[in-house]
């Protein structure tokens, strides 16, 4: 994973001083020698105006202006990142982090998330970029000690894991790291099913079957994880495993309240600009709800 050109997203709000002090911080962490700030002036029917009436001069001279603007109110802002680099551009907002993605050859995307927004932006990056992708939510806190990897044992969850250990292997500081398996657990009327409508399960029974249930997902997970990293034997890995019978994402939010968690990282079903799939529903969820711990999502 490169990460040595880092691709920040900036508006002018004061979210961008949320994400350039923990993008000075990361830089403590993990190799970040230059930073390329990108603003996207999307207001293309107006900057179109601008270039008809003035020849391209006037839509240029707002581009100038505007990366003026940054050169004097964000540069100044990073402390301990000495390689600061200001693009302004105008059009798609998706196009120009394609185009600045592909011509800097980085992996690594950051953006912030408003308190309480849904991430629409975030999102939007994630699934039509194929980078890795770092949310800083408003409310971060400045630590890297400790890393949550969430995964399901799906057919996508190694590539995830080894994508993410990638990661960790580059922050300094040997941080903590704990897979966590997000599993979703049958519910009573589920498990009555499966032994047919004529029983009636008790609810010693239930908790007995959930249990049993909960210790075979545990000990699969873990055998999961000893197989997936045969290769990372200098690597120590925590496990853990939280479940759901609704909606597994509320276990994992849950989690990183009660959890010092620093970090999360997660995976996503889309990997390339051609993928017509969205989001799986759950990372949509986790990026929409989680207001207080970056997410780092790995492709």
């Amino acid at each position: 994973m490169k990460t040595d050109n880092a691709i920040v997203g900036v508006n002018f709000t004061k979210l961008d001083t949320t994400v350039i002090k923990y993008v000075d911080f990361l830089s403590t962490k993990i190799p970040i020698r230059t930073v390329n700030n990108l603003f996207v002036f999307t207001a293309r029917n107006s900057f179109d105006a601008l270039q008809q009436d003035g020849g391209k001069k006037d839509g240029d001279e707002l581009l100038a202006s505007i990366k003026q603007k940054m050169n004097e109110t964000i540069t100044p802002q990073y402390k301990k990142i000495k390689h600061i680099k200001n693009h302004a551009e105008a059009g798609l907002f998706v196009q120009k982090f394609y185009h600045q993605f592909n011509r800097k050859e980085t992996d690594l995307i950051v953006m912030g998330k408003e308190n309480g927004s849904h991430g629409s932006m975030n999102k939007v990056i994630i699934r039509h970029i194929p980078s890795q992708t770092l949310i800083v939510p408003e409310q971060s806190k400045r630590k890297l000690s400790n890393i949550v990897i969430a995964l399901d044992q799906t057919e996508l969850s190694e590539k995830i894991l080894h994508k993410a250990l990638e990661f960790c292997g580059l922050v300094s500081g040997a941080p903590t790291i704990t897979c966590l398996h997000i599993g979703h657990m049958p519910s009573h009327a589920q498990l009555a099913e499966m032994f047919g409508e004529t029983h009636q399960l008790s609810m010693s029974e239930f908790k007995k079957i959930y249990d049993d249930y909960t210790k075979d997902l545990k000990e699969s997970f873990e055998n999961f994880i000893k197989d997936s990293t045969k290769n990372y034997h200098s690597t120590k890995l925590n496990v853990d495993f939280v479940g759901d019978t609704r909606k597994p994402y509320h276990s994992l939010l849950s989690y990183l309240k009660t959890n010092d968690t620093d970090l999360l990282i997660l995976g996503t079903k889309s990997h390339s600009m051609l993928d017509a799939v969205l989001l799986g529903s759950f990372a949509e969820k986790v990026i929409s709800k989680n207001n207080t711990v970056p997410m780092l999502v790995v492709k």
